[in-house]
């Protein structure tokens, strides 16, 4: 049986399925509010208000807070003494046992997100986006300054690229794809014969 060519279809098919599918199906990390942060502000030596207090992540990844104490308290994007306080996301109070999770399109951005909690501002951590971990100084990158679209500037631009993000359109595409593949497969009499 001779086969045949999969042709420029097949090819950006397999293309399409290589570049989406590893973030098609983003993952979801998990910040415990340790119990007893509401009482005293101990956990800031301990480095343990929130832990992890710096979290790393990939782009399209989502972030679940999980309150652990006996008191409210809620996970805040930006810093106790800036003015952007809230504007990526602020997830209004999250009760004992409750549960927060940012939107998926929250992380879509390479840097480093500041965030703490309005009701105890000493409670802050980090999530780091795309990047390596904190160094002992603080933040990698440079700090941004001023606006930028759909960010504010309690962001640190990382040093690692950012990768492609394609949202919810992501699983639609890679149907698609895989859709073409069988239809390339079922008219070459074989899959992907090269």
């Amino acid at each position: 049986m001779k086969s045949k060519p999969i042709g420029i279809f097949g090819v950006l098919t397999l293309v399409a399925i290589l570049g989406i599918a590893p973030h098609a199906f983003a993952a979801t990390a998990t910040v415990n509010i340790t119990p007893g942060d509401s009482a005293n502000q101990n956990c800031v030596a301990a480095k343990n208000c929130f832990d992890p207090m710096v979290l790393n992540i990939s782009p399209g990844d989502t972030v679940t807070w999980t309150n652990s104490d006996t008191a409210g308290h809620t996970a805040t994007s930006g810093q106790p003494t800036d003015n952007v306080t809230g504007t990526v996301w602020d997830s209004s109070l999250i009760k004992a046992g409750g549960t927060y999770t940012t939107p998926a399109s929250t992380f879509q951005t390479a840097g480093t997100y500041n965030y703490f909690c309005q009701v105890h501002p000493w409670m802050t951590g980090e999530i780091i986006v795309g990047g390596a971990a904190a160094t002992s100084g603080g933040t990698t990158g440079s700090t941004m300054s001023g606006n930028m679209t759909g960010m504010s500037g309690n962001m640190t631009n990382s040093t690692t690229p950012a990768v492609p993000e394609f949202g919810p359109v992501a699983s639609l595409v890679l149907v698609f794809a895989v859709v073409g593949v069988v239809i390339v497969s079922a008219r070459t009499k074989g899959f992907l014969k090269l």
